[in-house]
């Protein structure tokens, strides 16, 4: 695949360079991203817990605001006051300003969360107005963070995740908003397709990356070991790397992360965790086999770990099953491959 440039402007802040710049940002070098994606603190954090990401050998994150989406009316709630101070303007802005100031690279990523089912994935409509009010809402809501990564000269945005049925059915209507985005922002744009949409959106040679939340069902066992998962990664990739090269598009793993508890490659959503052990080598064993499995891939540019908390506040025993590589052993792994 041919390297693809695109134009960003970085403008400089009081911590940065202090004047507007130009620069080419190559947006397919092989493991030109390694991230987390952020989840927004309740108040200002200090700017230690960014260094630390940063010290694992990260250049990136990932800024993760939500809305929230009643499926009965279609609208699209958001920037009401409720919010935690990292998903409000003056949170985002200040999060890239700071990682910006450290020389890390953003996306900024929205999220919808639907009331009563939580996931975006299954939200539906079952009429043409009512799809069309939906997109009226959320193209709203995607404008107002179009114009915050325009401000802050972020270097990626994130138009949707997992919306599945919406890029299924109503395809024009994302093609039409990129247009819109693009007139407003100037850097590089993906959207974050579920692991089994991504092969159904045909509008990725709109975009610059193809996004995918890669959360693969690849094995059914407690603890997988590390070589039966490379095995099992054999199929999916085939898959990604089929859409890559269709769409001439590098492919991004927008979220990618397992559950450190015992069967975490069968799908969390086929599992309950509160009945399941804490299982560190487990977690480990996959994201070790995910490195190894893409690692010699030119198609493939990185992703971001789904996640990382910036102000832990004692919240280990909460967190000590869900996703979070934090304090757990699978951070040597992930530090070993981003450094």
């Amino acid at each position: 695949m041919n390297k693809r440039h695109t134009l960003v402007f970085l403008l400089g802040t009081a911590t940065t360079l202090g004047l507007l710049s130009l620069a080419f940002i190559d947006i397919n070098p092989k493991k030109t991203i390694h991230g987390f994606n952020l989840v927004a603190p309740r108040v200002q954090f200090s700017i230690d817990s960014l260094k630390s990401i940063q010290q694992l050998g990260a250049g990136w994150i990932a800024v993760v605001p939500y809305a929230f989406c009643d499926p009965e009316s279609g609208a699209v709630v958001y920037g009401n006051g409720k919010q935690w101070w990292g998903e409000t303007p003056e949170g985002i802005a200040t999060t890239i300003q700071m990682a910006h100031s450290l020389g890390l690279k953003v996306m900024l990523k929205p999220h919808l969360w639907v009331k009563g089912q939580g996931w975006a994935g299954d939200l539906d409509f079952d009429d043409e107005k009512e799809w069309v009010h939906w997109e009226t809402q959320y193209s709203a809501y995607i404008a107002t963070y179009a114009k915050i990564a325009a401000a802050q000269c972020i270097e990626m945005f994130c138009i949707g995740t997992e919306v599945r049925k919406s890029t299924k059915k109503r395809s024009t209507f994302w093609v039409s908003m990129i247009e819109d985005i693009r007139k407003e922002y100037q850097g590089s744009l993906t959207y974050a397709a579920n692991w089994d949409e991504f092969e159904e959106v045909d509008f990725w040679d709109k975009l610059d990356f193809i996004g995918v939340d890669a959360y693969f069902p690849i094995s059914s066992d407690k603890t997988p070991e590390i070589e039966t998962l490379q095995v099992a990664w054999e199929i999916p990739k085939k898959k990604l790397q089929v859409i890559s090269e269709k769409f001439n598009r590098p492919m991004l793993f927008t979220e990618y992360g397992y559950e450190s508890v015992d069967y975490p490659t069968i799908g969390h959503w086929n599992v309950n965790k509160d009945t399941l052990d804490v299982n560190f080598e487990a977690q480990s064993n996959s994201f070790e086999a995910l490195y190894l499995s893409f690692k010699d891939e030119d198609w493939w540019v990185g992703g971001f770990v789904w996640k990382w908390h910036l102000d832990r506040r004692g919240n280990h025993m909460r967190t000590i099953k869900e996703y979070t590589p934090q304090d757990k052993p699978a951070l040597k792994t992930i530090e070993k491959y981003f450094k």
